[in-house]
């Protein structure tokens, strides 16, 4: 036999050629067609690319909408490793959402770590409380005396309805400058200073005055106010603070009416009067010692107006018979306090 292909080989070697040829290539072609026909479960070029890029291929369409949210809300409750395992399933499909879901899934807090809700929370400031042992503050002193609750002073609750005479100033001045009456509505006049007087139903504003050009006290131009004489002391010190106020008045109008001090006749000896500073939130609490109707001709009134050695605030007015030519009363009323107590409306 193999002298019979040798001699086929010497004679038509093209033809033995083909007849070696052919059962191999035969063999091949099977094993290249088995090769390929059970690899086709494998991934495709393209789709190895497409995951490398992070986007699915054609054939790795997202999950349905439905399946996608169920796998949100298992994220959301599970926790410690089963929440991560989880998460590391889904990552493929949450790469990129459909169109009904804004934001991707998110960790509520009560996912978070054991280790962090263990964690004691920090005290706030607002829930600290104040030392049990801090020192309570110094009590406040004004004019040499502690300041005490107005209630523990006049004992009963400061009323002030009925004060019903007397205004803040804002009236200006609507009294003629003549017989005694001088100019005080301006704005350097004003002061921290309120007069109530509750036996006279009086609370006012305090105003500075000056002399006349006799150089007696002179009036404020205002009848609904008190004028301060300001070369006396001032309300709470030592020295005789001097007063004025109008009992009625005629305006420049000829309009005629009753003025601040209309019922101060009405305050006797053992009354309170009271000077409000609204810039230090006190009240300067007078008792009244003497309430007297003097002739201001009588040589002996002149004390009145004398400097003292202690806190007095002295407040006068008119009274006694008014004569039309001269426009004046006959007498003086007069009014002096000393200072008993320095108090607070929130102490």
């Amino acid at each position: 036999m193999f002298d019979r292909l040798r001699d086929l080989w010497a004679e038509r070697p093209a033809v033995v050629a083909a007849a070696l040829i052919a059962p191999i290539a035969f063999v091949v072609t099977l094993l290249i067609l088995f090769l390929t026909v059970g690899g086709s479960d494998g991934p495709r070029p393209e789709q190895m690319l497409a995951e490398l890029e992070g986007e699915p291929s054609q054939e790795a369409q997202p999950q349905p909408i439905a399946a996608r949210q169920t796998s949100v809300v298992e994220i959301e409750v599970k926790t410690g490793e089963q929440s991560e395992t989880t998460h590391g399933e889904q990552v493929a499909a949450d790469r990129s959402p459909s169109p009904s879901q804004s934001e991707p899934p998110t960790v509520r807090q009560e996912d978070e770590p054991a280790e962090q809700e263990e964690q004691p929370a920090e005290p706030s400031e607002t829930s600290q409380e104040p030392e049990a042992d801090a020192p309570p503050e110094p009590p406040m002193v004004v004019s040499g005396m502690q300041v005490v609750p107005l209630s523990s002073v006049i004992g009963e609750e400061f009323d002030e309805g009925p004060l019903k005479h007397g205004s803040d100033g804002s009236e200006g001045g609507i009294l003629p400058i003549d017989n005694g009456v001088v100019v005080s509505s301006r704005a350097e006049h004003r002061t921290r200073w309120e007069l109530i007087v509750p036996s006279a139903g009086l609370k006012s504003a305090i105003v500075r005055v000056g002399r006349t050009g006799s150089g007696a006290m002179g009036s404020p131009d205002n009848p609904y106010v008190i004028g301060w004489l300001d070369s006396t002391a001032a309300p709470g010190e030592t020295g005789n603070t001097l007063l004025a106020g109008h009992r009625d008045f005629e305006d420049i109008s000829g309009n005629i009416g009753t003025g601040v001090c209309w019922e101060l006749v009405n305050t006797e000896p053992g009354d309170y009067m009271l000077v409000h500073d609204s810039e230090r939130g006190i009240y300067y609490v007078y008792t009244v010692s003497e309430a007297v109707t003097l002739d201001p001709r009588d040589r002996d009134s002149a004390r009145y107006l004398w400097d003292t050695d202690e806190p007095v605030i002295t407040l006068i007015t008119c009274t006694g018979s008014f004569n039309a030519d001269t426009h004046q009363y006959s007498h003086r009323f007069v009014v002096v306090g000393v200072l008993a107590a320095v108090a607070s409306s929130d102490a």
